[in-house]
């Protein structure tokens, strides 16, 4: 009966032992994209909890632990990815325009978060061109917008300037525009 209740005390101040441990968890999961300008910068939050209280280190693309890089990335002490603002010659794809993840560990488990993907926007000047895909008079132009290819996903043709001898019937075909030439009298 001794030997019974000794093990079962052991069993006891295990179980009491091992019952404030516990592995992280995300309490703050970072999100699965983050696009920013150049101009504002951007940041990542991440946090878990656990028992002892989990670290958290961010992951490049490669599985490599990313660090502070001067002006232009910072790991913050609370967990925070901070890419701050820079100049447009400072871009770097390998930070500027990757997947990061989260990883938040203590001595009883450790956690990755999805990937995140960052885009950073650099602002710059661009031009459009229009282009004459077909135009007989009386007969309806289509004019297609050309935007360049390193923006042409950050911009949406949402208007075309009218000019008052031109009727502009907008197409849902993105960014063409059908056109019927008239003469001034109407005809």
């Amino acid at each position: 009966m001794r030997l019974f209740r000794g093990i079962r005390n052991r069993r006891r101040q295990a179980i009491g032992f091992d019952s404030h441990l516990r592995g992280p968890s995300f309490v703050m999961e970072p999100p699965p994209r983050l696009e920013f300008s150049n101009s504002s910068g951007g940041w990542l939050d991440c946090s878990a909890s656990g028992s002892p209280q989990p670290t958290i280190e961010w992951l490049s693309v490669d599985g490599t632990s990313v660090g502070d890089v001067s002006g232009i990335r910072r790991v913050l002490r609370n967990g925070t990815l901070f890419l701050q603002p820079f100049p447009a010659q400072a871009y770097r794809q390998d930070i500027h325009s990757t997947v990061y993840r989260c990883v938040a560990g203590n001595n009883v488990g450790r956690i990755i978060s999805r990937d995140v993907q960052v885009r950073a926007v650099v602002s710059q000047s661009f031009k459009v061109d229009v282009e004459v895909i077909g135009a007989a008079r009386g007969c309806t132009a289509v004019l297609k917008c050309i935007v360049p290819n390193f923006v042409k996903d950050l911009v949406r043709i949402v208007s075309w300037v009218q000019d008052p001898s031109f009727y502009i019937y907008p197409s849902l075909q993105g960014g063409e525009l059908a056109v019927i030439l008239h003469r001034a009298n109407g005809t």
